[in-house]
């Protein structure tokens, strides 16, 4: 009548591979939380130890060291996901999980692969990780930006 049927092994597994999904989303925004604070300390100690830097080539050094720090931490989110998602064996070669992971962060997208059921909750959370990184990315970049405008007398020349 009212009566709830227990969970099959189908059910277990799909909310097994929910909490999979879900916990490998958190550990990547722990590993890029981890590396935005990098990308924070790292800038601050270079604009210090680089004070006589002034104007374009303290603003394109910042830049390249912040994105170089964040790309790190980008592959190595994408390398993570790619290493479950080729375990899961819907691929037989790692470079492949890689190629349909890096799509996926970056929510680019490819008709080439689709994973197979019960898997596929795991694209949109890989998608939700790479969203809310680059979110995160283009406030960390533009923090820098502003402190370096507040800070320099010197940029509103180059801003001009």
């Amino acid at each position: 009548m009212g009566a709830s049927m227990p969970p099959d092994s189908t059910d277990f597994s799909s909310f097994g591979i929910l909490a999979l999904g879900v916990g490998l989303l958190g550990i990547g925004l722990a590993v890029h939380a981890f590396f935005m604070f990098v990308v924070l300390r790292t800038h601050s100690a270079f604009v210090s130890t680089f004070h006589w830097m002034r104007g374009p080539r303290l603003l394109i050094a910042s830049i390249l060291l912040a994105t170089t720090v964040i790309a790190v931490a980008c592959f190595i989110q994408i390398a993570m996901w790619g290493f479950v998602i080729w375990r899961t064996g819907g691929f037989a070669r790692y470079q492949d999980a890689m190629y349909f992971s890096s799509t996926t962060y970056t929510t680019l997208g490819t008709s080439q692969h689709v994973l197979l059921p019960p898997y596929r909750v795991l694209e949109p959370l890989e998608a939700t990780n790479g969203l809310l990184a680059n979110g995160l990315n283009a406030a960390v970049l533009f923090s820098l930006m502003s402190s370096l405008g507040r800070h320099r007398s010197d940029y509103e020349q180059f801003f001009r």
